[in-house]
């Protein structure tokens, strides 16, 4: 707990964007515990129950929360509608405060506190990837400075930053972005080691080309969004008092599900044909 977010109360904190179901609740920045599961097809039925399950676990009430805080996605169309819908009845209800966090910048924070830097010198970027199939992932690139993207105290290290936005790449092409932009970076912000977080295993061959084409540093490491790393990328927004208006905050979903951008083309899908 710091001066910035020992004021800020409890944080329910909920992710659904990937197969993850997750939900923390926080207290000041500090985690009280979370819950996590992996059931993509049951996280319409399974959220409120872990939420509830959760609540009980710590002897704590809905109307003990103080905010709320979502994956915003990108990711799966269904999950982050679900967590955005509860997230938004739960803000509405109880008059929480709320904000929504990218899926993967927590996917990202979270991967990185569990492989943490090898060597601790000079900039790490960590690439997080969620399947978005066809060769294509939803990604992006954040950096960080030293051994650990935080700090002893569980804020966010200062030189925590995103290096390129959220959005949906094919993995081909997206890797030699990277080499591009590390390439045209400047000599500090060149990063020394780079770590892929996430889905990977759809990947592999292209990120063992990517570690044999790299002169640095390459790791890759399978992880679960947890929802402590949403919490944990909500405080400092809430502590500058931000917070999203619960009648307009929508999901960020990159692009638009297959069914809608058909409608929008025109194309009409007839019953039993694929």
């Amino acid at each position: 707990m710091t001066e910035r977010t020992m004021n800020l109360g409890r944080c329910l904190a909920i992710d659904t964007s990937t197969s993850a179901m997750t939900v923390a609740i926080l207290e000041n920045g500090a985690m009280l515990g979370e819950v996590s599961s992996h059931a993509e097809r049951n996280h319409s039925i399974g959220l409120l129950p872990h939420i509830q399950d959760l609540l009980a676990s710590l002897h704590l009430k809905p109307k003990d929360l103080q905010s709320v805080a979502v994956g915003q996605g990108p990711g799966s169309y269904t999950g982050v509608r679900i967590a955005v819908s509860v997230a938004k009845t739960f803000a509405w209800s109880l008059g929480l405060d709320l904000i929504g966090v990218s899926s993967l910048e927590a996917m990202a924070l979270g991967g990185a506190m569990k492989e943490q830097s090898a060597t601790g010198n000079g900039p790490t970027w960590v690439v997080p990837l969620m399947d978005g199939r066809r060769k294509q992932a939803f990604t992006a690139v954040y950096a960080y400075e030293g051994a650990s993207p935080m700090t002893a105290n569980g804020e966010l290290e200062a030189s925590w930053q995103e290096v390129l936005p959220d959005g949906i790449r094919v993995i081909g092409s997206w890797t030699e972005q990277i080499v591009k932009q590390a390439a045209s970076s400047s000599q500090g912000q060149r990063p020394q080691e780079l770590l892929f977080v996430g889905e990977t295993e759809g990947f592999m061959a292209e990120l063992e080309q990517f570690a044999r084409d790299w002169d640095g540093v390459v790791r890759v490491l399978s992880y679960g969004i947890e929802a402590e790393y949403i919490g944990r990328l909500a405080y400092p927004r809430l502590a500058k008092g931000e917070k999203a208006d619960v009648h307009t905050f929508v999901p960020n979903y990159t692009r638009l599900p297959e069914a809608e951008a058909n409608l929008l083309a025109g194309i009409k899908t007839k019953k039993g044909d694929h």
